[in-house]
């Protein structure tokens, strides 16, 4: 596609070190520097437990046989007896799953969860990560199925519960989107030389193959050295939501109204398809 003109107007690691402050008479005290290096240490060693959490803050596939194995080479916190027992799942959710030990010399029980809930929210964050790495690897639900699948995993939750998970991440994206494009297009303008007719590319897309498709989707992206995208569009020639409710409009005028007045249409584009 022939490129168009358009104008658009870590984390920190702490160092840490010793310093020496020094008084009137041109010298600190042994007292001084003890304490400023334990100060120091203990600063140091709460950095590296830091370090250490961050480094282990990811997912691990793991057969559970040798976790098994692994266990019974370890005692039993109950009864101090190497542990033997069983694991069972006692819930799963999509890739979300909460094991329970039960120790056979004393049945004592503990629980592992394989993944956190998202803070104010029934979610589970394995769940809404796949979903995401489902988008962006132009994967639906049964793909991924098939993906799970052959890597002999759980398959992903259920087909409602992954559209609500795929909405639910569709807030974040557009709470996102504006900052992010804005900042893409000063770069450009900076690489650019301050000049803000940027020279761009775009690509679109449609849903189905041929050209009777009733949606697409397009984008923008600068042409620098490490393009980005810019802008983004998407059409639409009818609502699913609308047809849905025509039943509503012989039932009940009232509803039907209230329908029309309260959803967000989809239908955006009214022109030919291309």
């Amino acid at each position: 596609m022939n490129d168009r003109t358009k104008t658009y107007s870590s984390h920190h690691k702490v160092v840490l070190s010793f310093q020496h402050y020094r008084r009137k008479g041109g010298y600190s005290s042994s007292s001084d520097i003890n304490d400023e290096s334990t100060n120091s240490v203990q600063n140091q060693s709460t950095s590296s437990i830091e370090n250490i959490e961050d480094n282990m803050n990811f997912y691990l596939i793991i057969h559970l046989n040798p976790l098994i194995s692994s266990l019974q080479q370890f005692l039993c916190s109950e009864c101090n007896n190497l542990w033997d027992g069983s694991v069972s799942v006692k819930e799963r959710n999509g890739l979300y799953m909460q094991l329970e030990f039960k120790c056979h010399s004393c049945g004592f029980l503990t629980r592992l969860c394989s993944s956190p809930q998202i803070p104010n929210s029934r979610r589970h964050d394995i769940n809404v990560r796949l979903a995401i790495g489902g988008t962006l690897c132009g994967l639906g639900r049964n793909g991924l199925m098939k993906l799970l699948g052959a890597l002999n995993l759980p398959p992903p939750v259920q087909e409602q519960k992954y559209r609500e998970a795929q909405e639910f991440i569709l807030n974040y994206v557009e709470k996102a989107q504006e900052p992010s494009v804005i900042a893409a297009v000063e770069e450009a303008v900076v690489e650019a030389g301050g000049v803000r007719n940027l020279t761009i590319s775009g690509d679109g897309a449609w849903l189905t193959r041929g050209f009777s498709s009733v949606h697409g989707i397009s984008a923008l992206c600068s042409t620098t050295t490490r393009p980005k995208i810019v802008d983004t569009d998407w059409c639409s020639k009818k609502c699913s939501k609308c047809q849905g409710a025509e039943s509503l409009r012989h039932v009940s005028s009232d509803l039907f109204r209230t329908f029309q007045e309260n959803h967000e249409c989809q239908l955006n584009y009214t022109g030919k398809l291309l």
